[in-house]
């Protein structure tokens, strides 16, 4: 007789931020998009298999169709299992075949999108979209979807105690605290705070006391060992740790004061003033790297990665506050062609 299979909670909106594949494009088959069950209350976010919200997804296939309208291009892509509609918006001043490669019937293309509806019709709203040379690449898509799916996408998340614990087998108490940090700053949603505060919190005193514990003997041989104080030294080594990866901005020494470093607190409005800074005439692309350099030029955002950079990127495109004139290029969406758009609507 089959094991009976344990009932699975789909996790709280306040832990969806956690979850990598939130952030990212879930590799699926178009089959599996069609029959994702969307959340109640929550339109646009689905759930795949009850363990993980999907908002975005990449799919692999051949184009059965082009619809060339005035303001946006549908493509059919079929990938085997089924076939969905890919819809590219185009801008107001953008001709049809400008700054995106030119697509045929037939091609093998690498789609990313955003799951939306149309009139009862599941479909991607593009956001990257181009084709493939190597015709192995869809049998690979395959393979690689069929993997995921029975590694990554099956976890549940938030994860078990106990995978939890099986996850942070090998790790020292030392490892576990940036993570243990990162998560308390997302649950709280905290845009600053202060280093006393965080002392405060037990589970992070907790790890912090076992990380001081955990070192070796020869360490503390001859030394009279103040608990409560190593256990903030460790503390401050992670946080000036998580500064230097670019979460973190140490913004006023005398209240001893950290800044969180995120889209929708600082950088994505960073990153739309460095793009009109650099954009001269306006309208001019900008590259990731020139926006980089901006940014790294302040203290704020001096530590801010690539990934981070992209990441941010990415979410001004969804929110059509910039839009992508190339592979690494980005261009302001003005209040002019946001109203051009807006009239022929």
């Amino acid at each position: 007789m089959a094991a009976r299979e344990e009932p699975c909670h789909f996790p709280p909106v306040r832990l969806w931020g956690l979850d990598a594949l939130f952030w990212s494009h879930m590799k699926l088959f178009v089959k599996q998009i069609q029959y994702l069950q969307e959340v109640p209350d929550h339109k646009g976010v689905y759930s795949y298999a009850n363990k993980h919200p999907v908002t975005r997804v990449e799919i692999v296939g051949y184009i059965v169709s082009i619809d060339v309208k005035e303001k946006l291009t549908t493509y059919g892509v079929d990938d085997g299992s089924g076939m969905i509609p890919c819809c590219r918006w185009r801008q107001s001043d953008e001709s049809v075949d400008n700054g995106q490669e030119q697509l045929n019937l037939g091609q093998l293309v690498t789609v990313q999108g955003k799951i939306s509806v149309f009139r009862e019709q599941r479909q991607l709203t593009v956001d990257l979209i181009y084709a493939e040379s190597d015709p192995n690449t869809e049998t690979l898509l395959w393979l690689e979807t069929v993997n995921l799916g029975k590694t990554v996408y099956r976890k549940t998340f938030p994860p078990s105690l106990k995978e939890s614990q099986a996850d942070k087998e090998g790790l020292t108490k030392e490892a576990q605290l940036k993570p243990a940090i990162l998560q308390h700053i997302h649950e709280n949603k905290m845009v600053a705070f202060q280093f006393r505060t965080l002392c405060l919190e037990p589970d992070i005193i907790q790890i912090a006391t076992d990380a001081v514990r955990e070192r070796p003997t020869e360490q503390l041989q001859g030394k009279m060992l103040d608990g409560p104080y190593e256990a903030k030294k460790v503390i401050r080594q992670a946080v000036k740790g998580l500064e230097r990866e670019g979460v973190l901005y140490f913004k006023d020494s005398s209240s001893d004061l950290y800044e969180v470093i995120s889209h929708d607190h600082n950088l994505g409005s960073a990153i739309l003033k460095a793009i009109k800074k650099i954009s001269v005439p306006p309208h001019t692309p900008v590259s990731k790297w020139a926006i980089m350099d901006v940014l790294h030029s302040s203290h704020k955002f001096h530590f801010v990665t690539l990934h981070q950079l992209e990441e941010s990127l990415d979410k001004l495109l969804q929110s059509s506050d910039v839009y992508r004139h190339s592979e690494n290029d980005y261009c302001l969406v003005t209040v002019n062609i946001a109203e051009q758009i807006n009239g022929k609507t």
